[in-house]
C-alpha cells in the first residue's frame, strides 16, 4: 500500500506543482517542526510550520495544504484510487492476473498471460458506473416536400386563390438544424429537446405564373409560358422546437426508436420571387421582399425514427401571408431527416 500510495502521491505532485513553486516547497518541507521559534528577517520571531501536511493510516492516505483537503489515496481491497474532492481522478484495480487502470473514460489493462503482459487502451463500457443522459434527435439535416392548406384543410384552391397552386414534386423543403439542447427526466430515454435551426422553403408555382405584393396586396402576375423554365417563391424561417421524446428499447441510442412531438414556432429571415426563361440563353430576374408573409408562425411538428434516421412533419397554425393581405394559406412539409 505504502509504495503504490507513494507512487501515486508523488506523480500527482509532481504534475501539479509548477518547478518554482516545488523548489520553494522543498526549502519549505526541509524545515523540521521542532516547534521552537526561528528568527526571522526584521528581527521577529515565527514558529515554523509544514503547509502540506500527509495522514496514513494504513488504508487511507490523506495530504493536506493547510486544513484543506487536496486529494487523498484510498486502498479498498482489490481496488486503489485517488479522490480529489468528491470524484474518483484515478481508479487502479490490482488482480492475481491483470491490473486495470481508470482515467476518467478510458482505461488500461494489464493482463500477464504465458509470462507476456498484454496491453490494452479504451473506452470504458460500464454504464452502470457512468449513468447515459438523454439525448434526443434535432440536430441534423432535413429534406421534405411543401404545401399549403386552405382553410378546410384541402390542397384545392378557390378561384381567387388558384395561383397559389404548387408543384409539389419541386417544392422542396431544407432544414439544417445546428444547435440542440436536451433535458432528460432522470432517465436516457424521456426528455425534452429543444434547439435552432434554419428552415429554407421552395414554392415552385405550377401555372405560369409568379407573384407581387401591389397595394399592401399580394397579386397575381401572369408570365409568358412559351419559355418558361422555373417560377418559384422562397422563404428563410430561424426555427426553435419543444419537444417531447420518448425512446426505447432500453438499449445503446443508435438502436432504439424514438417517437417526438410539440411545438415548433419560426422567424422569418428573408424571401424572394425568381424567374427563370430560356430564351437564347438563360434569362432569369430575382425580387426581394417581404410579400406580406408573416414574420413569425407556430404550428405542430412531429418525429418518428429509428437510429438516426427518422420521418417528420410540419404543419403551421399561422396563415402563410397576412390576414386579409393575401390567400388564406396554411403551410406544411413532410420529409426525412439525418439526426446527428
Amino acid at each position: 500500500m505504502k509504495s503504490t500510495c507513494t507512487l501515486i502521491l508523488l506523480t500527482l505532485l509532481w504534475v501539479s506543482v509548477p518547478a518554482q513553486e516545488l523548489d520553494s516547497l522543498k526549502a519549505i518541507m526541509g524545515v523540521e517542526g521542532t516547534g521552537e521559534d526561528k528568527e526571522m528577517p526584521g528581527g521577529q520571531d515565527e514558529k515554523t510550520y509544514t503547509p502540506v501536511s500527509v495522514y496514513d493510516d494504513g488504508e487511507e492516505v490523506r495530504v493536506n495544504l493547510g486544513d484543506k483537503e487536496m486529494f487523498k489515496v484510498v486502498d479498498d481491497g482489490d481496488s486503489t484510487y485517488v479522490k480529489l474532492g468528491k470524484n474518483k481522478m484515478l481508479e487502479v484495480y490490482d488482480h492475481p492476473d491483470s491490473t486495470r487502470i481508470r482515467v476518467g473514460n478510458r482505461e488500461i489493462s494489464i493482463v500477464e498471460n504465458d509470462n507476456k503482459a498484454d496491453i490494452h487502451i479504451g473506452r470504458i463500457r460500464d454504464h452502470g458506473r457512468h449513468k447515459e443522459r438523454f439525448r434526443g434527435h434535432w440536430s441534423g439535416f432535413e429534406w421534405g416536400m411543401n404545401n399549403f392548406l386552405d382553410d378546410d384543410f384541402t390542397l384545392s384552391r378557390e378561384d381567387d386563390a388558384d395561383f397559389m397552386d404548387l408543384n409539389t414534386s419541386r417544392s422542396w423543403a431544407i432544414n439544417l438544424n445546428f444547435a440542440q439542447y436536451s433535458l432528460g427526466f432522470g432517465s436516457s430515454y424521456l426528455g425534452v429537446v429543444t434547439g435552432l435551426g434554419l428552415e429554407f422553403n421552395n414554392y415552385f408555382f405550377d401555372n405560369n405564373n409568379t407573384i407581387a405584393e401591389i397595394d399592401d396586396q399580394v397579386v397575381n402576375v401572369p408570365l409568358d409560358g412559351e419559355n418558361l423554365s422555373k417560377s418559384k417563391l422562397t422563404t428563410t424561417f430561424l426555427r426553435i422546437p419543444i419537444l417531447l421524446e420518448g425512446q426505447f428499447p432500453r438499449t445503446s441510442r443508435g438502436k432504439r426508436v424514438f417517437i417526438s412531438a410539440g411545438l415548433i414556432t419560426g422567424i422569418k429571415l428573408g424571401s424572394h420571387t425568381k424567374v427563370v426563361f430560356d430564351d437564347n440563353g438563360k434569362d432569369k430576374s430575382k425580387d426581394k421582399d417581404d410579400f406580406n408573409i408573416n414574420p413569425f408562425r407556430y404550428g405542430l411538428t412531429a418525429r418518428l425514427g429509428f437510429g438516426c434516421f427518422a420521418v417528420y412533419s410540419d404543419y403551421y397554425f399561422t396563415p402563410m401571408f397576412v390576414r386579409e393581405k393575401g390567400p388564406e394559406l396554411y403551410p406544411f412539409n413532410v420529409g426525412l431527416s439525418l439526426t446527428f
